[in-house]
């Protein structure tokens, strides 16, 4: 739908009239005419509006569990290269947060804690059960139990991530504060658009490790928030939770923002406020799993070739 158009053209409709110096009832059926063509350009209007909030509404749980999968994949990655009690305690902030937010979420709703370990026992363990937070539970309401648990455990994550951005966030986001443009706010509906974000996601990874290199890291709000972003972004995802209970919740809270952006629009207006915090947590997690996947194929490279040496030897 071009809503540009609707309103030229509607000017052009009244300008015609008027310029034939006709009156009367020829004079009265133009301005009827021109009455008409305003309130059907408003009404295009609104409706490409519309269009448009319900668009980046869609775009926003896209990206939402982009972020969920790409966390999950980088803390699985780590995982299986260093022990997982390290990545547990690298990821300290963000594993409290999700953690004691579940656990709450699961009381909430009735359930019962049967077991609950945020941090590993033993630093030593090589094994990734002992070194993954564990909470043992049993949902009273065996299908919105869960979901209501990873939906409060989630939205605390992101509200930690607000927070951190608000009290410590503007060194960085000043010079994120374009990224946002790199972040399509719509769905592709074509092959061409398909290839036109994958050549912006290109694009976005770009400006984001020159916005890095800006920053300035003796500023000690800067790492602080990196670092404090880089664990709730990441412990957005479940470490040993149900994964299709995290995925209805990241629906849920988009769909949530999607009914009171109709209602509100002040809230809607958030949804855009928020856009490059949220093309930078997407960045910055992206990059952060490329990284991970660079060296994994390093390290796997390696050990293939010191193999084959001590083989031949």
């Amino acid at each position: 739908m071009n809503c540009s158009n609707v309103r030229p053209a509607c000017k052009c409709i009244l300008t015609g009239f008027c310029s034939c110096g006709i009156g009367g009832r020829s004079g009265l059926l133009a301005l009827t005419l021109s009455s008409l063509a305003g309130r059907y350009s408003t009404q295009r209007a609104s409706a490409c509006a519309s269009d448009g909030d319900a668009l980046i509404y869609a775009a926003f749980t896209l990206w939402l569990l982009l972020i969920v999968f790409l966390g999950l994949g980088v803390h699985r990655l780590l995982s299986q290269m260093l022990r997982p009690a390290w990545i547990n305690w690298a990821l300290l902030p963000g594993t409290v947060v999700s953690e004691m937010a579940y656990i709450f979420g699961c009381l909430i709703t009735g359930g019962e804690i049967r077991r609950a370990k945020i941090m590993p026992t033993s630093p030593d363990s090589k094994s990734p059960g002992d070194g993954e937070p564990t909470t043992e539970s049993a949902p009273k309401l065996k299908l919105i139990g869960p979901v209501v648990a990873a939906l409060i455990a989630m939205v605390a994550c992101a509200g930690g991530i607000v927070a951190a951005s608000s009290l410590l966030g503007r060194p960085v986001m000043d010079e994120f504060s374009n990224a946002g443009e790199f972040l399509p706010k719509s769905l592709p509906t074509s092959w061409h658009l398909l290839w036109d974000q994958i050549d912006r996601q290109v694009s976005l990874l770009r400006q984001t490790c020159e916005a890095l290199a800006r920053l300035d890291w003796l500023d000690w709000r800067v790492p602080l928030f990196v670092y404090l972003g880089m664990c709730l972004a990441v412990r957005l995802s479940p470490v040993r939770r149900d994964l299709r209970a995290t995925l209805a919740a990241a629906v849920l809270i988009a769909g949530v923002i999607a009914i009171v952006g109709r209602f509100s629009n002040r809230f809607g207006g958030l949804v855009q406020d928020i856009w490059p915090l949220l093309a930078y947590v997407y960045a910055t997690v992206l990059l952060l799993l490329i990284a991970v996947l660079l060296v994994r194929g390093l390290v796997l490279l390696l050990q293939v070739l010191v193999g084959r040496r001590s083989r031949l030897g």
